[in-house]
């Protein structure tokens, strides 16, 4: 496989007429993948650096394409243990991660979660947020897609922007293909997780698309294992 040219496949976990236990069951495997690749300990320390540097209280985050929530959740935990008062929404498209997020909130007892359903690049965001993230969502879209999102990102933030999302490198299919069948059996998972990667945008072609949905002044840095960060500062 040529890792030098983006190859973007649709994945099964994209497609309509999953019944609710194949979902339930991606989902699933995808929060452990998320745990063992440290996906919300990738986005926490510039989330924690803001909460020390302004006074905004609760600090108020969205997470966007949250699917199952587990990021978002795993990050108000972090915030609870680290003393530090906040709000996390996430938005999702689909109307079943939404529910098993909410699910997940209720069984955590964590009352300042909230998740919804919203196609974000059909209808706008109803407010503002102090930081605007998403998780291995941007090496779903098309170029101009993925374009509009940073510019969507950077309208609703007040503070920052975070984008955690693969490399596309002949290393992490590898990985992932591996990871992702020794962590879950959900068939989904292990098709979807090497063709995000044949999928993904390398940091050169993330940081082009960023320039052009506005995002001047990022940094862009590698991240464990096979990830990268963009972090973005309203001045």
């Amino acid at each position: 496989m040529n890792f030098q040219v983006r190859k973007r496949e649709p994945e099964l976990m994209d497609q309509p007429g999953l019944t609710e236990r194949e979902h339930g069951s991606a989902l699933a495997g995808l929060r452990r993948v998320n745990w063992w690749s440290r996906s919300s300990a990738i986005l926490w320390p510039p989330i924690l650096e803001l909460a020390r540097t302004v006074d905004q209280r609760p600090l108020q985050i969205l997470d966007i394409a949250s699917g199952g929530g587990d990021v978002g959740l795993d990050i108000a935990l972090r915030a609870k243990r680290a003393g530090i008062s906040v709000e996390v929404d996430g938005c999702d498209i689909s109307s079943f991660a939404v529910r098993h997020a909410t699910e997940q909130v209720h069984h955590r007892h964590l009352d300042h979660v909230h998740f919804y359903e919203r196609d974000i690049f059909k209808e706008p965001l109803e407010k503002k947020y102090d930081v605007v993230m998403c998780s291995l969502f941007l090496h779903h879209l098309e170029e101009a897609q993925a374009v509009q999102l940073f510019q969507i990102m950077s309208q609703a933030t007040r503070h920052l922007v975070l984008v955690n999302d693969l490399r596309r490198t002949r290393i992490g299919y590898w990985l992932a293909w591996a990871g992702c069948r020794l962590l879950t059996r959900s068939p989904i998972v292990h098709t979807d997780g090497p063709l995000s990667v044949a999928g993904a945008f390398t940091i050169q072609e993330a940081a082009e698309l960023a320039e052009q949905g506005g995002l001047s002044g990022f940094q862009i840095t590698r991240r464990w294992p096979q990830r990268w960060l963009l972090e973005w500062n309203r001045s």
